[in-house]
């Protein structure tokens, strides 16, 4: 049986799901004290709640059993999601829920600023008859600025163009190939973008990148007149200089439905009186629809439900991918990338050190696939490929720790620098190209999945090769001269140990040569030595490349 704790107020139809589960205990307590909270986690498995429970460092040390954290909405600023990683609890969210309430939402308040309706309704309820005062724009002809073209973003942005706008975006992370098909134009400078702009509204998460986005310096870019709405979260905008903005009119209008802080104090900068005829302010209204409301109870509800019971579900915002979402050919790929980290890893040590900085290229049509798995955002935006390389290359000194939820995260703690990068292959179709640094050197390898499914490492530094990443591996470098492989060959004979495979690769004109031997037994430390002594081998190391994830 287990325990689920809903803290606050969740739509019946999400409820309804958890009440009906045989085997939940489905425990409701909205509005308990810090204590008592506490009190309530020690047992709890899984946790449902809104935005107004703090899941942080005293709250997941409270609950030594929690396995899931679902969260009726987007955003999860109020979850610790390092923390939750490194405790192994999954994080989810609903955020196909709520995408057309806040993009209407979005809307509503764009409208409302540009023609000033608000203004308009409470003069009216004065007894006033004031037309000339309340003079407005048309969207016509606008250019908008959309700030993250993710789900939400995307619809504003769809809405928008048939108002007549001229539609931009700024999102670092958005393939030009998917604005393309919006009809939208990316702009690759934030401050350049600010710059053009009539109307800016914000769709992008809050993270430590993106917190204070629009700061001082950047609302002092600005085009002079223009209207800035933030229906996203609050935090991402400088509301002291917003409101400074307003006040020496830079800024036309504002509309916000999120703050820093909420709610906000009277004496909040935005809730000023000499700001009232130029901004419009909601109480934190974008998912606030009984659509919305009912849509995201139910996803939160049956994804926890699934993630409890082992079955496939969606939306864990600190996971990398779901497995059973991926295509074969995928899932081929990501295996192949937690090989290439462990190979990375086994070959560094033996040869340059350990490793302190790494590169991951995703070469080919593959990687740029609009209809591929979300990236991993906490606390990195990366594609799982580059979370499974990671997984591989940390996992051979810390063991069944590495998970992919905590592999990022060790990465950061150990100070390893990373790189992830997109481009195309000249080789083949779809590559991944790793590259690692360490104190001495550095070492490369590039991998690749043929059309039957197989992976295979096609380079090694500067050698080509065609060496199947699977089970135990011999791999050594040796003086490209006759007679070395047949006594490496002898001396595996001798000691009992076949050879199921053999890859060799010379570097021109270097005299050296590099193989890579899958073999069928374990080589014991003293046989390897004798192969390094006897074989006249430069450098030997062992490698064992587990099967799957």
């Amino acid at each position: 049986m287990w325990k689920v704790l809903v803290t606050e107020s969740i739509h019946e139809e999400g409820l309804a799901i958890l009440r009906e589960a045989r085997d939940v205990q489905l425990v409701q307590k909205v509005g308990l004290s810090r204590e008592d909270l506490f009190a309530q986690l020690q047992d709890t498995d899984a946790l449902l709640t809104r935005s107004g429970t703090g899941i942080d460092v005293p709250l997941l040390e409270a609950a030594p059993v929690l396995k899931v954290v679902g969260r009726a909405g987007v955003g999860v600023d109020n979850v610790d999601l390092p923390e939750a990683s490194r405790r192994g609890v999954v994080v989810i969210n609903a955020p196909t829920g709520n995408t057309l309430s806040a993009a209407e939402q979005t809307l509503a308040l764009m409208l409302g600023l540009i023609r000033r309706t608000p203004q308009a309704n409470a003069s009216m309820r004065r007894g006033e008859w004031d037309r000339k005062r309340f003079m407005g724009h048309q969207l016509n002809g606008k250019r908008l600025l959309v700030l993250g073209l993710g789900r939400i973003g995307t619809q504003v942005a769809l809405r928008c163009r048939a108002f007549g706008m001229d539609v931009s975006a700024y999102d670092p992370y958005v393939s030009p190939g998917k604005a393309e098909n919006l009809k939208v134009q990316l702009l690759p400078d934030l401050a350049d973008a600010l710059a053009m702009a009539d109307v800016i509204t914000l769709h992008v998460p809050l993270t430590e990148e993106t917190r204070g986005m629009l700061d001082d310096r950047l609302v002092r870019t600005i085009k002079r007149g223009a209207y800035l709405i933030n229906c996203a979260r609050g935090g991402l905008v400088d509301e002291e200089a917003c409101a400074l903005a307003l006040r020496e009119g830079r800024l036309a209008g504002a509309a916000f439905d999120v703050y820093s802080m909420e709610p906000p104090g009277l004496e909040h900068p935005l809730l000023a009186e000499d700001l009232q005829d130029r901004i419009v302010l909601t109480p934190h209204l974008g998912a606030n629809t009984y659509e919305a409301q009912s849509a995201v109870a139910r996803i939160a509800a049956t994804n926890l439900l699934a993630a409890l019971r082992g079955e496939p579900y969606e939306h864990a915002v600190n996971l990398p991918f779901m497995e059973q979402r991926l295509t074969g050919q995928r899932r081929a790929f990501l295996t192949l990338a937690r090989n290439l980290g462990v190979l990375a890893t086994h070959l560094a040590e033996r040869t340059e050190g350990a490793v302190s900085s790494c590169q991951v290229m995703l070469r080919g049509p593959l990687f740029q696939d609009e209809e591929e798995p979300i990236r991993f955002e906490a606390p990195f935006r990366l594609k799982p490929y580059t979370v499974a390389f990671l997984k591989g290359l940390l996992e051979v000194r810390h063991g069944a720790e590495v998970n992919y939820m905590v592999a990022p995260l060790i990465a950061q703690e150990k100070g390893i620098q990373l790189e992830e990068g997109f481009g195309e292959s000249s080789t083949y179709q779809n590559v991944i190209d790793v590259k690692v640094g360490t104190e001495r050197g550095s070492l490369r390898l590039v991998g690749t999945v043929t059309e039957e499914g197989r992976q295979r490492v096609v380079r090694l530094d500067d050698y080509w090769l065609d060496l199947i990443p699977s089970g135990r591996l011999l791999l050594f470098q040796n003086h490209d001269r006759p007679g070395v492989i047949g006594k490496v060959g002898t001396l595996l004979g001798q000691a009992g140990v076949n050879i199921a495979n053999f890859a060799l690769g010379r570097k021109n004109g270097s005299g050296l040569a590099l193989a890579a031997l899958q073999i069928d037994q374990e080589l014991g430390e003293e046989l390897l030595s004798t192969l390094r002594h006897d074989g006249d081998l430069i450098w030997a190391a062992t490698v064992c490349l587990k099967e799957g994830l």
